[in-house]
């Protein structure tokens, strides 16, 4: 899990998939013109010297808010105990698991070093999802990874990243059902703000 997450945290930010939100790109852009301009806008932010590094950070989140669905993600992390929920414990979990990832691509994304993206290709499943296929390539391996992405109407959005052919919401959803079938939703939640705090002082220093 902690290699699938450290690896998920540099390719989701070279890669954030969702609706950019420019004069470019119409919200009929194909899944992958999407990607491709999003890892632009990213890769911008990550090298401007102009930048202080909270203007950058503040940046490179406010990307992360944008083009993943973190609802569709939280819905799928946590399956069926997302229904058992309550709306105030589904809107709690979404945003203590936003703010936990956030915090932890900060943390990986921050060290960037010219890894590059090439683009495989798109496969669409109808007219409502896609995959997009990329390939991280880094100094020292080829890491494949795939977006799954849906149509909004506003644009594509992401709610999973399959690196390596293992399936980034579902590596939270095992761990997280443990701990729901330990401690219960009020326990989960409790563990992640634990986790954020740390995450928050980690991505701070």
């Amino acid at each position: 899990m902690s290699r699938l997450v450290r690896i998920a945290c540099v390719c989701t930010l070279l890669c954030a998939c969702g609706p950019v939100y420019s004069a470019e790109l119409a919200p009929d852009a194909s899944p992958q013109s999407v990607v491709t301009a999003t890892v632009d806008a990213v890769i911008a932010t990550l090298k401007d010297a102009s930048l202080s590094e909270d203007a950058r950070k503040r940046q490179v989140k406010a990307h992360i808010a944008r083009h993943f669905d973190f609802a569709a993600m939280s819905n799928r992390v946590l399956a069926t105990h997302w229904r058992k929920a309550s709306k105030a414990e589904r809107a709690k979990f979404t945003a203590l698991f936003r703010e936990l990832l956030s915090n932890t691509y900060w943390q990986r994304i921050a060290g960037y070093d010219d890894e590059r993206v090439e683009y495989v290709g798109e496969k669409l499943r109808g007219e409502k999802l896609a995959t997009v296929n990329t390939v991280i390539k880094t100094a020292t391996a080829d890491i494949p990874v795939d977006y799954k992405l849906y149509r909004r109407a506003d644009g594509w959005m992401a709610y999973d990243v399959v690196i390596e052919q293992v399936s980034l919401v579902r590596n939270y959803r095992a761990t997280f059902h443990d701990i729901v079938h330990d401690r219960g939703i009020a326990g989960l939640l409790s563990e992640l703000e634990t986790r954020v705090a740390a995450s928050s002082d980690a991505a701070s220093e």
